[in-house]
């Protein structure tokens, strides 16, 4: 066989194997956004994905691992989606427009949002995933926080506030809002809860008018 023909072997295998893990992560996280995380087995995700049921072990390694995947998988996507979203520069309209998708994403990904805030949850216990989950927090903390000290330059945002620490808060309340409307979503009216959150963000935001 020539160099082409092993190369072109190699880039095949390598695509097989980053379609047959890419498969086996949706699989999974359709499994744990139905389940939840302890009716997760490697096995089921392979079958789930029509492959073996021995694949994910050979891929992941143990369930654990698969569950840090899973995270970094949403995280991908999670970040993709806030950059396709985004054409503004930064500052309050580019956090609006953030919030905008992370509560639209409830309704146009739900598999993914489920996934997402098991996810949370679990981290709480499992260490291996909380080293995930807390890489994603702070990742969207940051992201908060550019936006938030880019408008305080452009006079969007006033200059009083910890920058910091309000994108922390406004991160938590995101996450507990749409935590709450998954546990009980015939009862919490989501596009009243999402305008309600932008309205309230953009009063403690904005200067205050002299």
């Amino acid at each position: 066989m020539n160099a082409a023909a092993t190369a072109l072997k190699r880039r095949t295998q390598a695509e097989r194997r980053e379609e047959a893990e890419r498969a086996i992560l949706d699989a999974a996280t359709r499994i744990v956004a139905a389940k939840g995380l302890d009716e997760l087995t490697l096995a089921d995700a392979g079958e789930a994905a029509g492959y073996s049921r021995g694949l994910p072990s050979h891929y992941f390694g143990s369930k654990a691992e698969l569950l840090s995947a899973i995270a970094e998988y949403i995280r991908e996507w999670f970040f993709n989606g806030l950059r396709d979203g985004s054409s503004r520069r930064p500052g309050l309209g580019n956090l609006i427009a953030a919030v905008e998708f992370y509560f639209d994403a409830c309704t146009s990904d739900p598999v993914m949002w489920r996934t997402l805030h098991t996810l949370r949850a679990g981290a709480l216990h499992k260490p291996s995933l909380a080293v995930t989950v807390a890489r994603l927090n702070r990742d969207s903390a940051r992201a908060i926080e550019v936006d938030i000290r880019a408008g305080m330059q452009n006079g969007e945002i006033r200059r009083d506030i910890d920058a910091a620490a309000y994108s922390v808060l406004t991160l938590a309340a995101a996450h507990g809002a749409i935590s709450q409307w998954l546990v009980d979503p015939d009862h919490i009216d989501l596009p009243a809860l999402r305008a309600a959150f932008i309205a309230t963000l953009r009063c403690n935001l904005s200067p205050s008018e002299k």
